[in-house]
């Protein structure tokens, strides 16, 4: 991975303000603030979320492997969920027809006419394309730059392996210069 491979967040902001519905924003939200996969997107129930907490909950069924997970919710998803979810007690998140969910492809597409509303996303000039798995690895990269441990990334992301979300260290590696410059490390090699 290179770091033209991810969003910067002055591009996610950009999309954000490309949505003509609050849906739209939200699921944007939840993509670039959460990390989650585009079927975990689709299949997230109200019941999975434990907002007063701060916590969303990938249930086995949706999430990769069979494996469930706990994620944090940041205040601002927080406050895009309860603006899209308004008195609904139960049901899907992101509804689609007879009262299932969305579809991946139906949010690939809501994507992409937001990433070229956005004038991100325009293949013929080469740039790149908005998909639900670049704000995953965008939300991976910021993540790391806000000095989140790669650990609780990890968990976050559901990886099964430390190895796996290393990845992520590589492409941006000044997390690990603020980590040294706050642990005072230097100070040890003064005396």
């Amino acid at each position: 991975m290179r770091a033209e491979d991810f969003l910067n967040p002055e591009e996610f902001h950009l999309l954000l303000s490309a949505c003509q519905e609050k849906r739209d924003r939200t699921m944007l939200m939840v993509l670039g603030g959460v990390g989650l996969r585009v079927s975990e997107l689709a299949g997230l129930k109200i019941e999975d979320l434990d907002m007063p907490t701060g916590y969303l909950y990938v249930r086995p069924e949706v999430g990769k492997g069979k494996k469930s997970r706990t994620c944090v919710l940041s205040d601002t998803v927080i406050e895009a969920l309860n603006g899209h979810i308004g008195s609904r007690m139960a049901g899907y998140v992101f509804e689609g027809r007879q009262n299932g969910h969305i579809s991946t492809r139906q949010i690939e597409t809501i994507l992409d006419e937001i990433a070229v509303r956005a004038g991100i996303q325009n293949t013929r000039a080469g740039r790149k394309r908005v998909t639900p798995h670049l704000l995953r690895h965008s939300f991976a990269r910021w993540t790391l730059d806000a000095g989140i441990n790669v650990a609780d990334l990890q968990q976050q992301l559901g990886h099964s392996s430390l190895a796996v979300t290393g990845i992520y260290l590589q492409v941006r590696p000044n997390h690990r210069l603020e980590n040294y410059k706050r642990s005072g490390f230097d100070q040890i090699l003064k005396g």
